[in-house]
């Protein structure tokens, strides 16, 4: 009888210690996604915030390129077009169309390039 109870303890103590650590496992996860969810949250952006090369164009006879950027819209402007010229590795803005977002085409006659851009969001 003695050691029917004590075997009895020794069952509930075994039991006990078993939910504890499927608790303590639990715990764990919570924590983990809990961190993980305050770290995605505090990098979220809401805009894009690279550049992006729509075309580079060499021009024949010449030592520099012209590459067109989409410059992303964020909090104070819209997206827009961009032409800068590259020459010696310094970057120089030649102009900026910000009422246009898109390159349709160009071309390229001599010493003049020739844009078509539109706006995506108008059309």
């Amino acid at each position: 009888m003695y050691l029917k109870n004590f075997q009895n303890i020794l069952f509930r103590k075994q039991g006990v210690m078993k939910t504890r650590k499927i608790l303590l496992g639990i715990g764990i996860g919570v924590l983990i996604l809990l961190f993980f969810g305050v770290y995605k949250l505090s990098t979220f952006t809401i805009f894009d915030d690279e550049f992006k090369v729509v075309e580079s164009i060499k021009i024949p006879d010449k030592n520099y390129i012209i590459r067109i950027y989409h410059i992303p819209s964020n909090a104070s402007s819209q997206s827009y077009i961009q032409i800068r010229k590259i020459e010696n590795g310094v970057e120089e803005v030649l102009e900026s169309y910000e009422q246009f977002d898109h390159l349709n085409s160009y071309s390229l006659k001599k010493d003049t390039l020739v844009l078509t851009i539109s706006d995506l969001a108008l059309s």
